[in-house]
């Protein structure tokens, strides 16, 4: 039988890996127990979870496909419970659900497959003697296969996708690991500008002079900026050396997820053991483990991860400045999770923080095309108030400033593929399809954004070049979850790239 299975799970036993051997009573031995007899007596119920308006679980109810699941197996003390992973791999069932059920030889674990998935599961059970000799059983559940992700499932994996990469982020202040002050107030400021940081990693260099920090000392290829992890919606996260071999891979979860108020320490606990450089810095010197497991997430966007942990997982001094370390990723792997968001859509309006500018010429430069979207870099010359769009009306197709010839005009982006402008009261000005393709191997632009309902979407000076005032096709040379840039080359002369030859660009924002 084809053992293939997809979870987000967690036991509420604790359970060790498979070259540990479980002590058991000296009545019960491998020997006295065949793969028929290990679940012989064993006994399972099935639980839903009851979810309040925030998302966050207050109970269980008893369901026939309910994706938490009682289990109570008579004389076995200890199990591994696992299920396999598309590739065959084993997955550890190991994050623990506590507090809710208490069982003698029992416990509770969460099959939740990924979307698409068959509701018809397996999972396995292995029972490891004190002689590592192990026997081990299958047990076939049918179970309730989500139509959408958590929210905070869908930043972490890409609600398109069903999964995304996740480096590390050196934009916050040069650092992406190392020490901090336990400094309380809001977390995304440590997310994005480094509050309360003492010190950190720079370069893949440094990762070397600190191998004491690790459980080994050795660096096993994590330690490098080019190192990457990928976060999937089956609950595992997996982390790769620059060359993409597997270092680790387990499950993950999130916990008590609550984004609800932008000051607030932390939207979160990320449970897992399995992230990039996963060790609590100086843990040496006070005797705590290496890999805390528990990490709590002080800023999460569909581009920026912040983890922060207390040392010794001292979560109660918050605020008073004791170590802690810090861990600082970001991801370009999500595009519409940037553009568009995870629900009804994202608002973008023009952004006059790049030079002042929203709108204008500039050399066709070539190079680094972020440079574009962080400093203008190859500017002529630009529109930097809405009074100045009603001089430039030459440039739009009929003479006439439509709405989004406006600093407050703003489009939105929807999940469902249209971009719609809006006029500063909200009316709509143009609505239409659009689609972005991904462009490989390319340092000038990311992606070609193909649409004719972007704000003011003309190319500058076309009556004196002949062409057609609304491209329709436009470079991305820049986007975050924050900022979006494009350029059009004057009649889409995309050969002339780095002949600075003009060129239309304009700058957008996050509403």
């Amino acid at each position: 039988m084809k053992k293939s299975f997809i979870i987000f799970a967690a036991v509420a036993l604790g359970v060790l890996s498979s070259c540990n051997p479980i002590k058991d009573d000296e009545s019960l031995s491998v020997t006295e127990i065949s793969e028929d007899q290990l679940l012989a007596n064993a006994t399972f119920k099935q639980f839903a979870a009851v979810v309040d308006e925030n998302g966050n679980v207050t109970g269980y109810t008893e369901a026939a496909d309910g994706n938490y699941i009682q289990f109570n197996i008579p004389g076995v003390t200890g199990l591994n419970i696992f299920t396999l992973n598309e590739d065959g791999s084993e997955k550890m069932l190991q994050n623990a659900v506590t507090g809710t059920f208490t069982y003698t030889g029992g416990g509770m674990f969460i099959l939740m497959p990924r979307r698409g998935s068959s509701p018809n599961q397996t999972v396995i059970f292995r029972y490891t003697n004190q002689d590592g000799k192990s026997v081990q059983s299958y047990k076939d559940f049918t179970v309730a296969v989500p139509s959408d992700m958590a929210y905070e499932m869908k930043l972490l994996c890409s609600n398109d996708y069903g999964e995304k990469v996740w480096k590390w982020d050196t934009s916050i202040t040069g650092a992406v690991w190392g020490n901090m002050g336990y400094c309380g107030g809001a977390g995304r400021d440590v997310g994005v500008s480094g509050n309360g940081q003492w010190w950190g990693i720079t370069t893949s260099e440094e990762f070397n002079n600190q191998l004491q920090h690790t459980e080994d000392g050795t660096n096993h290829g994590d330690g490098d900026l080019d190192a990457y992890m990928v976060f999937n919606e089956d609950g595992t996260v997996t982390s790769y050396d620059k060359a993409g071999n597997v270092i680790r891979k387990n499950s993950f979860k999130v916990e008590g997820y609550d984004n609800s108020n932008p000051d607030a320490w932390k939207v979160g606990d990320l449970v897992t053991d399995a992230i990039l450089w996963p060790y609590q810095i100086n843990w040496k010197d006070n005797g705590y483990e290496a890999i805390p497991g528990t990490y709590e997430i002080c800023y999460l966007t569909s581009d920026k991860m912040t983890l922060v942990y207390p040392d010794g997982g001292k979560y109660g001094e918050l605020g008073n400045w004791g170590e802690a370390t810090f861990w600082h990723f970001y991801s370009d792997s999500d595009l519409l999770g940037m553009v568009a968001g995870y629900e009804k859509g994202k608002d973008w309006t023009w952004d006059p923080s790049i030079t002042g500018a929203v709108w204008g010429n500039m050399g066709y430069c070539g190079g680094d095309g972020a440079d574009v979207g962080k400093s203008g870099n190859g500017q002529w010359w630009g529109v930097t108030s809405t009074e100045e769009f009603n001089g430039q009306l030459q440039h739009s197709h009929n003479g006439v400033n439509n709405g989004d010839g406006d600093l407050d005009a703003y489009m939105t982006f929807g999940t469902d593929g249209i971009l719609t402008s809006y006029k500063a009261d909200g009316s709509v000005i143009n609505s239409g399809t659009y689609e972005f393709k991904p462009v490989k191997d390319n340092a000038w632009k990311k992606y070609d954004l193909y649409t004719t309902s972007i704000l003011w979407p003309y190319q500058i000076n076309w009556k004196d070049n002949g062409v057609d005032p609304i491209p329709g096709e436009y470079e991305v040379v820049y986007v975050t979850n924050e900022k979006m840039t494009l350029v059009y080359p004057d009649k889409g002369d995309y050969g002339s790239l780095g002949n600075w030859g003009e060129a239309t660009f304009w700058h957008f924002k996050a509403k």
